[in-house]
């Protein structure tokens, strides 16, 4: 096994599309980084939910915004907008849509490898 691993963002192990954006994911023998670029309009709950099978977001995300501003709703109430140039800790349970007009592009390194997909799914074949 390679004690170094290093890649290009130009050269994504995975791109996951749902609407109004994509997870370009990005594995480094089993460390995931993603990069999530998402469309103004982009809502978790309308274009991510229907393909996870979730009311909201069950992902945890240790990231930093490189661009845009996202609002983040959690289940219990609390709520912020995050901005570019900002380091974010989101728990599972949470909404998040963009604010503006401006592409979020976040960089993420906690729990992407099974972000938007079907959790049913992963469920059924384990």
């Amino acid at each position: 096994m390679q004690s170094l691993v290093s890649m290009s963002f130009a050269d994504p192990t995975e791109i996951r599309e749902f609407p109004h954006g994509r997870l370009e994911l990005f594995d480094l023998h089993g460390s995931a980084v993603g990069r999530f670029v998402l469309e103004p309009g982009w809502h978790w709950s309308r274009d991510v939910a229907p393909l996870v099978g979730t009311e909201t977001c069950q992902q945890r995300h240790v990231a930093y915004l490189l661009t845009g501003n996202l609002h983040v709703a959690m289940d219990d109430g609390s709520y912020g907008v995050v901005k570019a140039g900002e380091v974010v800790h989101i728990e599972p349970g949470h909404d998040a849509w963009t604010v503006g007009e401006d592409t979020v592009t976040i960089l993420d390194f906690a729990d992407v490898a099974t972000y938007a997909v079907d959790t049913a799914a992963l469920r059924a074949a384990h």
